[in-house]
Parts: structure tokens; C-alpha cells; sequence
């Protein structure tokens, strides 16, 4: 842009110099703002036209600038709070489904939101924390196609939510280290996608599968080669009768099995433990047992990853009924101590 064309738009680079270099902790100078046109936008100005400009963004475009007195301005507030960003941020970074390199392009775009100060302690501040995250930078593509696929209108148009492709990846042993190789021999899945599922940091996509004829989930950072189909999408009878709410309450971890109506009894310490984990829907039932106990009803998914979650409280927690699963994890527990038993041998 020519020097010329810059002066007819100094204000906007006045709002700019705000916008990245000054918030409630760092005030700058009129004179800051004249050296800055002059060295980085080729713009001649006086003080008394960075006034101005002040003014103007203060009065005409509603900058909540601060100060005056004593030469110096601050920017208080602009679009997003910084607590927001933080947020924003931290969320970024507590996504596995994220990858690392691609989480620190996704918060520096945050931190552009804010003055460069603030956008330093962001980066700062998300690399305190440490999760095990995807190696894998095409998820959010892989969620773009998904999203496109299911859309019921594309560029203002109608457009009927058509079926993808994808092959599944599983982690293996090769070359001396772990691989991501696809199932089944590289086998192509074919889906009806129907919603988008965020759990414990992955994301998961919720879909007919054409060959089995059930819903099943799929972790997107899983998926690879995902491609929409010129297909229409089926199963919509059966996505429509999944109450979503029950639906992601019950599967543990996004593993399948078969649903039962169980009940546990746990020790009285561990309510909010289960609160956590069941809610508090009228479809499930609460009852104290004692001084010290009480008992859970709610609708679960069979399944060793089940089974492990009641490990986990040890003998605070006890599963009354059905008959069959007090059976399941019965073996379930024999099945893990045969193991040390043999270690021993």
C-alpha cells in the first residue's frame, strides 16, 4: 500500500497499534503511536493528530481507552476478555484430539485476539500443563469433512447428508516401536454420520455403519482417508429413537456392549464420585442404605471397561443385580488374578 493510501486510513493503524501493544497493565504514549506510523506504516503525524484518532476511536468506534492524563492510554477492554482467551486456550490444549503443533498454531491465533503481552502468558501458561495428545494433525480436516457430509444445506443450498468412507486405525508392534496400521487389512468403512461426540478430551463420531446395520462410534483421530459419499445417509429411524443425553451417560469410554439396569452399592464417600459419573435424571434412582451406604440403579453398557471402572473404588463398591453381571464380574476378577497366579509359577 502506498504512503498516500496509508494516511487516509491512519486511524485504523492507530486502532491497531491498541489492539496489539496495549492493555489495563501497559499504557503507551502518543509519541509511541507517531513513531510506530512513521517506522512501520511510512505515515507522517503530529500529537495533537494521534488526539484525534483517540477521540475518534473512543467516540466513533466505541475503543474503551483509558488515560490521557500524564500522556499515557491504555486499552481496558476489546472484544474477548482475556480470562476468556484463557479459557479458550486451555481448552485448546486439554483436547487430545488436538495435536501438539497443532494446539500452539490454534493459541497463537487466540493470542491475536489480545495484546502481545497477554498472548506471551498464554503461551506460557498452556505449556504448564502436560496431556498425552494425538500425533495426528488432519483431525480437525477429518471433522471439516465430516461436518460438510452431515450439513443439510452447503453454501446457501440444500443439500442432502450423504454417507463417508474412511479406513480405522488401530495401534500395533512394527519396526521396533507402535504404529497406527488400518484394520482389517485396510478394509473400507462405509457410514452414515449423524453427530459429533466430545469424551474425555477425544472426539468421536456417532454413525450408522452400512455392514452391521447399528449405530457405533468412532474416534475421529482414528479415522483416516475419510471422504464424503454420493450416497444418501441411512439409518435415520434408528438415530432418531437414541436419546443423546442417556445415550453418552451410559456408554463408559465409548465402548459398546449390552445395556442392562444394574445396581451398585457403594460406601457413602463415594456419592459424588458416582453423581459425577450417572447424573441425577429422573431414569436414575438413588437410595441410602444404612449409615454408611447407598445404592444406584441406572442403565450401563456391559463391558470390561465396565467391570474396571467398579474396580477402581475397591471395596467401596459392590454390584447387587442383575444376577449375571454380579457373575460377569466375578470372572472378570477371577480372569485378572489367574494372571498373577501364574506370574508366580
Amino acid at each position: 500500500m502506498a504512503k498516500s493510501e496509508n494516511q487516509k486510513v491512519k486511524t485504523l493503524f492507530v486502532a491497531k497499534y491498541f489492539l496489539e501493544n496495549s492493555d489495563e497493565n501497559h499504557p503507551v504514549t502518543a509519541g509511541d503511536i507517531v513513531d510506530y506510523l512513521k517506522e512501520e506504516c511510512g505515515i507522517d503525524a503530529e500529537r495533537r493528530a494521534i488526539y484525534r484518532d483517540i477521540a475518534a476511536l473512543r467516540d466513533v468506534y466505541g475503543m474503551e481507552i483509558e488515560g490521557g492524563q500524564g500522556g499515557k492510554y491504555r486499552l481496558i477492554s476489546r472484544q474477548f476478555e482475556f480470562d476468556d482467551l484463557r479459557l479458550l486456550a486451555e481448552c485448546v490444549h486439554a483436547a487430545k484430539f488436538i495435536s501438539a503443533s497443532k494446539a500452539k498454531s490454534l493459541v497463537k491465533t487466540i493470542g491475536e485476539f489480545c495484546s502481545i503481552y497477554q498472548a506471551e502468558d498464554l503461551q506460557r501458561e498452556v505449556f504448564l500443563c502436560d496431556r498425552v495428545k494425538t500425533t495426528r494433525n488432519n483431525v480437525l480436516l477429518t471433522v471439516g469433512i465430516i461436518n460438510a457430509a452431515m450439513a443439510k444445506k452447503q453454501y446457501g443450498k440444500p443439500h442432502t447428508p450423504q454417507k463417508i468412507t474412511f479406513k480405522y486405525l488401530k495401534n500395533v508392534f512394527q519396526n521396533g516401536g507402535v504404529k497406527q496400521v488400518a484394520r482389517h487389512g485396510g478394509a473400507i468403512y462405509k457410514v452414515s454420520p449423524y453427530q459429533l461426540l466430545i469424551n474425555d478430551g477425544n472426539y468421536y463420531l456417532l454413525a450408522f455403519d452400512d455392514k452391521s446395520q447399528e449405530i457405533r462410534t468412532y474416534r475421529i483421530d482414528r479415522m483416516d482417508k475419510v471422504e464424503a459419499v454420493n450416497e444418501p445417509r441411512d439409518g435415520a429411524e434408528t438415530f432418531k429413537d437414541i436419546d443423546m443425553e442417556t445415550y453418552t451417560r451410559r456408554v463408559f469410554s465409548m465402548f459398546d456392549g449390552v445395556q442392562r439396569r444394574v445396581s451398585i452399592r457403594f460406601t457413602s464417600d463415594k456419592l459424588d464420585s458416582v453423581v459425577e459419573r450417572f447424573g441425577t435424571n429422573d431414569d436414575i434412582f438413588y437410595m441410602p442404605e444404612g449409615e454408611h451406604h447407598f445404592v444406584v440403579s441406572a442403565d450401563v453398557e456391559i463391558s470390561d471397561q465396565f467391570y474396571s471402572w467398579v474396580c477402581g473404588f475397591r471395596k467401596s463398591a459392590v454390584i447387587l443385580n442383575p444376577p449375571d453381571v454380579v457373575e460377569g464380574m466375578e470372572k472378570f476378577l477371577k480372569d485378572i488374578a489367574s494372571c498373577y497366579k501364574v506370574a508366580k509359577t
